[in-house]
């Protein structure tokens, strides 16, 4: 018989969001509900790190910091999805899918803005 090690994704209420101290336990309903509101606003506030970049002055330190920001917020968004909590999961999805759409309408809305007219602008020079 074969013993199957492997992740499972568990619905439990009892999850450790990132770290221990971020943690509940099987009777903190609505603690554990709170939690995965805050996971699902900060997916989205990650999705959206995109559009500061655009409004951000175009400088390497700049460019660093906001990589470096990324890519550690990106490191918690991976965290969260390892917790193996379908709850949290579904968060993370819901939140960086709405993020996502917000970040796009934005971003396109940021680009038509900035965009030169077709034929070029007499009063650009």
């Amino acid at each position: 018989m074969a013993i199957n090690n492997g992740m499972v994704v568990h619905f439990r209420v009892n999850c450790e969001f990132v770290f221990k101290g971020w943690s509940t336990t099987a009777d903190e309903t609505g603690l554990f509900f709170f939690g995965c509101l805050i996971v699902m606003f900060y997916c989205m506030l990650h999705m959206n790190l995109y559009t500061v970049k655009l409004i951000l002055p175009k400088n390497l330190i700049v460019d660093i910091c906001w990589y470096l920001v990324y890519a550690l917020s990106g490191i918690m968004v991976m965290q969260l999805i390892m917790t193996m909590n379908g709850w949290v999961n579904l968060a993370v999805i819901i939140g960086s899918t709405i993020g996502y759409s917000i970040q796009e309408s934005w971003s396109q809305i940021y680009e038509k803005e900035n965009q030169a007219p077709p034929g070029g602008c007499e009063f650009c020079n």
